[in-house]
């Protein structure tokens, strides 16, 4: 049995120049790498979902670039905001990639927005919520994943937790009421995370760059690889997934860094 394959690429913080870094970190060079890997693999996604912190410099560039990158692989892809993001530019950029809703034979995805313009936690507004109640009223007989920044779970670390979703309740109380809602997709934590709550699948990924420390009440970093997930959505609304961590892959991180 054969499921729609789906790639999730997440906090990609790219700088408009290549000379930009993150706390040490060439976030273009690996995720340069990450692509690579995934256009040399057998994986083959049919949809490509890019859950947020796109760019870190704010540049129209970076957008741009990453653009440029995505453009090559023949499957379509949409993107969202995370807290780093600027909405304008990205919808300049590429509209398309925008769009709210996807539709995946059984499958429906709805990516939403949960950014707060110039704060680092998330909300998602009552425009957001609608769009997904809308989708899920409009098409109850799909599976539905859900993507969006930032987690609306606990992640056992006191530092994340207070810049997570701030409406978390809310958006749980909604999607209770639809159990064709089988996964829910962030990012924002640089980590990877596979979590069950009331019946739903929470999926968190780590970064193509720079990742934390898992279960820490401080900021600190993780020496581990830069990854990606993919995803297999299945007919019988199962979902199969993997993280793909860049193996030896280098980045001459600042350990040292208390803060991005």
């Amino acid at each position: 049995m054969n499921g729609t394959r789906i790639i999730q690429l997440t906090d990609t913080h790219l700088f408009g120049s290549h000379d930009g870094r993150l706390m040490g970190a060439d976030t273009n060079q690996s995720f340069q790498a990450v692509w690579e890997r995934i256009q040399s693999s057998t994986f083959n996604p049919e949809a490509i979902l890019v859950t947020g912190d796109l760019t870190q410099d704010d540049s129209l560039e970076s957008y741009q670039w990453l653009k440029s990158l995505l453009d090559t692989s023949n499957a379509p892809y949409l993107w969202t905001c995370g807290n780093h993001d600027d909405a304008r530019l990205m919808r300049q950029v590429n509209p398309e990639a925008m769009v709210h809703h996807m539709d995946l034979g059984n499958w429906q995805v709805v990516m939403l927005n949960s950014q707060i313009p110039g704060q680092i936690p998330g909300f998602l507004s009552s425009k957001e919520l609608a769009l997904l109640e809308h989708s899920l009223t409009s098409n109850p007989e799909k599976y539905t994943l859900v993507a969006f920044h930032h987690p609306a779970y606990s992640i056992e670390s006191q530092w994340l937790d207070n810049i997570s979703l701030k409406n978390a309740a809310q958006f749980m109380e909604l999607i209770q009421s639809y159990p064709n809602v089988r996964v829910v997709l962030n990012g924002h934590i640089h980590q990877e995370r596979d979590q069950l709550v009331e019946d739903v699948r929470f999926l968190s990924t780590p970064s193509t760059c720079v990742q934390f420390k898992p279960k820490c009440d401080d900021f600190m970093l993780d020496d581990r690889w830069p990854g990606y997930r993919e995803l297999e959505l299945m007919p019988d609304g199962t979902v199969n997934t993997r993280v793909i961590r860049l193996e030896g892959y280098s980045l001459e991180l600042d350990l040292a860094a208390n803060g991005y």
